[in-house]
């Protein structure tokens, strides 16, 4: 059983790592908005994990032209699939978007398909379906006169987000089996570097908030951040290796169940932390959560298997 604690290790950071992030973006962050989050993150990833990489293997320059263009591009893909979600997240509680995500081994299994010819099996085809049904369940909501409508915005902005995300992640596996993990991410992260200057200079908005920010919660939002990512590399890190030691699709079907995770710290948070985080708690939110998140695990045991 060691390995299911430590396939567990990934969903549960991951997990409070969409929490950090629905924190930065709160009301409770004075000063912080999308704009200056993109940036502090773009500009911290690229300058702090660069170096790491570059002192974990020095071959990073021993890549064509081209495919160095291609990897950067797909590094400035991965931002254009993140700054979607970061939108949702701004304004959707964590444990409605974060399921949505799920959405990502369909639009993957699409452009796998496409681009490196693999196929799904009817068992997979149904874990999709439940996948779809349990992302829709999630997004309803009732207005004042009590009828039922879709978040749309939240809806369209996951779909966008997924969508992007399961091409990034065909594409730099497409890389990554001739150049290996470090390399490709080397290259990768150069792009997300360049996007968070590109940013800087020209959207103005961006620039002007990142500014403000850095001079009133720099301190804050750097420490902040650092921890998010982290976490998220630890996650990774423990992910990959319970790969090592055990099935592929057990430690995929764990990693799976990371919207139950993000459901359980949220109603922790609001519970206990009431000022960080508050999540709508009601009979009937709770049940329709829960419901979903069900619907949607089954459904990415399904396609993993």
């Amino acid at each position: 059983m060691t390995w299911f604690l430590i396939a567990l290790i990934g969903p549960i950071l991951w997990a409070v790592v969409n929490h950090i992030d629905k924190y930065l973006l709160s009301d409770r962050f004075e000063g912080s908005n999308i704009g200056a989050l993109m940036i502090f993150s773009t500009l911290q990833c690229g300058v702090l994990v660069l170096p790491i990489l570059y002192l974990i293997n020095h071959d990073v320059f021993n890549v064509s032209i081209q495919n160095i263009i291609f990897l950067i591009v797909i590094g400035i893909l991965s931002i254009f699939a993140i700054l979607p979600y970061t939108y949702a997240l701004d304004e959707e509680e964590a444990s409605i978007v974060i399921p949505l995500f799920q959405l990502i081994p369909i639009w993957g299994y699409f452009f796998s398909f496409v681009i490196l010819g693999e196929t799904l099996n009817w068992v997979q085809v149904v874990g999709c379906l439940f996948i779809i049904f349990g992302s829709i369940v999630i997004t309803i909501e009732e207005d004042k006169d009590e009828k039922i409508k879709f978040k749309k915005r939240v809806i369209w902005l996951m779909l966008i987000s997924t969508v992007l995300f399961a091409l990034y992640e065909t594409l730099f596996k497409f890389v990554a089996v001739d150049y290996g993990f470090v390399i490709s991410s080397f290259w990768e992260y150069v792009g997300v570097l360049i996007m968070g200057i590109l940013f800087y200079i020209f959207i103005k908005s961006y620039r002007e908030s990142f500014i403000r920010l850095l001079k009133t919660q720099g301190k804050k939002i750097i420490s902040l951040n650092i921890g998010s990512e982290s976490l998220t590399i630890i996650g990774n890190v423990a992910t990959n290796f319970a790969l090592i030691i055990a099935p592929v699709a057990l430690v995929l079907t764990i990693s799976g169940i990371q919207p139950l995770f993000v459901f359980l710290i949220g109603i922790f948070l609001t519970l206990f932390f009431p000022k960080i985080y508050t999540e709508k708690l009601s009979k009937k939110h709770l049940v329709q959560k829960i419901i979903s998140i069900l619907v949607i695990i089954v459904g990415s045991i399904l396609i993993s298997k």
